[in-house]
């Protein structure tokens, strides 16, 4: 992923965290407005504007495709890690690794495409236009990764993405009202250890002596919310039996935490009702 908006002094805070999280994302990702909101803790109408913000400074697209009888058909945006605006003045777009939207399945509505579906943002690319889609796998090399992946990645640049991450994943625990329940040392002792996982760039992350690849683990941190925390917290702290690498424990019990809470708490309620 490449740095350049992080650098960008006329972006938002939030503008460049939500664009940092996008180009972070697999791409087969839910990119609807309501699925980014999934995992923040914006609502849509915030995502939204942050987009916009995002198309003012360049770094979004967006055209309608029209059908082969002619017909306006869907509303395609691409994400930029650079701004298209930049280029055109003469800015090198060797590091540009564009991703493709198509926002929707349904028929879409002839109107402008911001006063429609503002929950229409996906940019999953088996729905978009095989030509489009196919540039940056066919030909990697006019694409090539950013500069992170080819060790050229400034210290200032690691640091403000971390940055952005951290606020993320605060806001989506909501930091302020769970430091004052659980301390503020043991929340950012949780926070750091969910910072690193979503920061690796190993390929693969090991979870309870299994491998899982790196855009899987990180999806799933980026989903833990206050609820999520409040359960592993709560399993830990009813944990009775010695744990000798607690980082380990701690990291197993957060990736699992999205998939196993509900069930954890219907097993509860089920033995305060029947006693089974």
């Amino acid at each position: 992923m490449c740095n350049h908006h992080l650098r960008n002094t006329e972006l938002s805070l939030k503008a460049k965290g939500l664009l940092s999280l996008m180009l972070s994302l697999p791409e087969d990702w839910d990119y609807t407005t309501k699925g980014l909101a999934h995992i923040c803790k914006d609502g849509v109408d915030s995502i939204t504007t942050a987009l916009k913000e995002l198309e003012r400074h360049g770094y979004l697209t967006r055209q309608r495709l029209r059908y082969e009888n002619g017909q306006l058909g869907d509303i395609e945006y691409t994400i930029h890690e650079k701004p298209v605006n930049a280029e055109k003045q003469g800015d090198s777009p060797k590091r540009e690794n564009p991703r493709q939207a198509n926002p929707g399945q349904a028929k879409p509505e002839q109107g402008e495409p911001g006063q429609g579906n503002p929950a229409q943002l996906n940019t999953n690319p088996l729905k978009t236009k095989k030509s489009k889609t196919d540039i940056s796998r066919t030909h990697p090399s006019i694409y090539p990764s950013g500069p992170e992946a080819a060790g050229r990645s400034d210290g200032m640049d690691r640091i403000e993405l971390a940055d952005a991450y951290r606020e993320i994943l605060k806001e989506n625990i909501e930091y302020g009202c769970m430091v004052s329940r659980y301390g503020k040392e043991r929340l950012d002792e949780t926070v750091e250890l969910m910072l690193e996982v979503v920061l690796s760039k190993r390929p693969y992350i090991r979870i309870a002596g299994d491998d899982f690849p790196r855009e899987v683990v990180k999806g799933r941190f980026l989903k833990i919310n206050s609820g999520h925390l409040e359960y592993v917290f709560d399993c830990i702290d009813r944990n009775t039996t010695k744990v000798g690498n607690i980082k380990a424990y701690l990291l197993a019990a957060l990736y699992n935490a999205p998939a196993t809470m509900d069930s954890y708490y219907r097993a509860e309620v089920n033995h305060d009702l029947y006693g089974c």
